[in-house]
């Protein structure tokens, strides 16, 4: 069994505005998974984001982050995959850029820094394009059910392979 403190997926969303859930569903859908269990995998979930998210990787060595995307103004369709290998490696811009939830993450990453943080070097992140959010509902539409469903194998073979490298 690995450590507890090497590898923690971290599921962001809002349970109850329809897509905005897709992170969550892709963490419960790998939790539920007796492999990744055994491995001693963190599996946690962020109803907020922005600088909570600190609190939930904060010592762990690698880390996966997943939430909803709004990402059609670059083309995403709903249920379409964004995926960004290390979060270490974008630079700052003044513009905004990646965000979870009113704050980008870039600048979490900043905070954590000066705030004395042990945050894991890589930090993925992956995200769902969303279709609708403005909707009170716990259920994701089709489209974007059909990506969690495919960033559920995706990730678990990422995971498997991430463990192995930690050993």
């Amino acid at each position: 069994m690995t450590s507890s403190k090497q590898l923690v997926i971290l599921g962001v969303g809002n349970s109850i505005r329809k897509d905005d859930a897709a992170g969550l569903k892709v963490v419960e859908g790998l939790e539920k998974d007796e492999e990744l269990q055994e491995l001693g995998v963190a599996f946690k979930y962020l109803h907020t984001g922005g600088l909570d998210i600190l609190d939930e990787i904060n010592g762990y060595k690698y880390a996966i982050i997943v939430d909803a995307a709004s990402m059609a103004d670059q083309g995403l369709k709903p249920g379409e995959i964004m995926h960004i290998d290390n979060l270490h490696n974008l630079e700052m811009k003044p513009s905004g850029g990646v965000s979870s939830h009113s704050v980008g993450v870039l600048e979490v990453l900043e905070f954590a820094r000066i705030g004395g943080y042990v945050i894991p070097n890589p930090i993925e992140i992956y995200g769902v394009q969303v279709k609708e959010i403005n909707v009170v509902s716990e259920e994701l539409t089709p489209e974007v059910e059909d990506g969690v469903r495919k960033l559920v194998v995706m990730l678990k073979e990422k995971m498997l392979q991430i463990i192995t490298d930690l050993q």
